[in-house]
């Protein structure tokens, strides 16, 4: 047999075998996750919706129990990185903002696990190297309280946020500075400060987390939200508060990663738990929500982003988090760090 036989010969092997190893990779990780017995979840998510996702990856492995702890932002990073220096690795999974992401990786908190689901996502919606994958986009818009303004007045472009009719009449959630170095980069540093400055004389409304804000609006509070998701709007238009959207165009994307912990305690049932959150079947349930999947062909149930733009969050925050955190507090206002 020559060269060239030979040759065709291993290749029809590895396809002929490709399949079956993956299979055979699939079960020995169901095996060793069963071994193991459960996990924990740190997550960002509603409690509500973080337990129906649980309890449908449990139907799928009974055998598995899902522990779960759930805070925001910098409150679930202070958690994990209290829980590192004191020598415990206690949770398996992580799911929460990409900010949090960017640090986690930065610091080898984060396993790298390419999860066969990735090959599915839409472009930029995974890391390269394998460290986390996004389950869900959250697109930056306005949110408005239907009773007290009508759509054709919901101030959209950044000069209409400065009418002055709207000083001391829209709410924003202080703990997000992510939107406003994404105005920086895209503005420029000079102007997109000069213009923040103008816009911070508006005297917003500030609270610390966007449900809190969300039902503020929705009680009449205030008529305007700036800066935050369209799931939070959604998610209240469909309990039937008087709440809808707007958003500038180009949208400004944020995302929530997930990712399997560096020291995991029990590595292969996280691993699972990524792969089910990645699934079709996950983010149908995601999309369920009024969230919007990162999976392609998976519909959302949101309506009207199919004529805006979207531009993805690249960590804007990044290096800079510290520093753009601190002029954002100090032209809007809110606690000091």
């Amino acid at each position: 047999m020559n060269r060239v036989s030979h040759l065709a010969l291993f290749v029809l092997s590895c396809l002929l075998f490709a399949t079956p190893l993956n299979a055979n990779n699939h079960d020995s990780l169901i095996e060793a996750a069963k071994k193991e017995g459960s996990l924990v979840l740190y997550t960002s998510m509603t409690v509500d919706q973080a337990q129906k996702l649980n309890d449908a990856f449990r139907v799928k492995y009974p055998f598995l129990q899902v522990h779960m702890f759930r805070a925001v932002g910098e409150r679930l990073l202070t958690k994990i990185m209290t829980e590192t220096q004191a020598g415990r690795f206690d949770f398996d999974v992580v799911q929460s903002a990409e900010t949090q992401a960017y640090f986690l990786k930065k610091r080898n908190l984060l396993a790298r696990y390419h999860s066969p689901e990735t090959k599915q996502l839409q472009k930029g919606f995974f890391d390269a190297d394998g460290f986390w994958a996004a389950i869900y986009m959250m697109p930056n818009i306005i949110a408005y309280n239907t009773r007290m303004v009508k759509r054709s007045e919901v101030p959209v472009s950044d000069e209409d946020l400065l009418n002055p009719k709207w000083r001391g009449k829209i709410g924003m959630d202080h703990t997000k500075p992510e939107w406003f170095s994404w105005k920086l980069k895209r503005l420029g540093q000079d102007k997109g400060l000069a213009y923040m400055k103008k816009l911070g004389a508006q005297e917003f409304k500030l609270y610390s987390g966007l449900t809190i804000i969300t039902g503020l609006l929705a009680a009449g509070e205030f008529p305007l939200v700036l800066n935050t998701y369209i799931h939070n709007a959604e998610d209240a238009k469909r309990k039937g508060a008087p709440v809808d959207w707007l958003a500038q165009d180009p949208v400004f994307t944020k995302f929530q990663p997930i990712g399997v912990a560096a020291k995991a305690p029990h590595p292969n049932a996280a691993k699972l738990f990524v792969d089910f959150m990645l699934s079709e079947e996950g983010q149908r349930i995601i999309a369920s929500f009024g969230r919007v999947p990162t999976r392609r062909a998976v519909p959302t149930t949101v309506q009207g982003l199919e004529k805006l733009t979207f531009v993805i969050d690249e960590f804007s925050a990044g290096d800079d988090f510290n520093k753009n955190y601190e002029q954002f507090r100090n032209i809007f206002g809110g606690p000091k760090q």
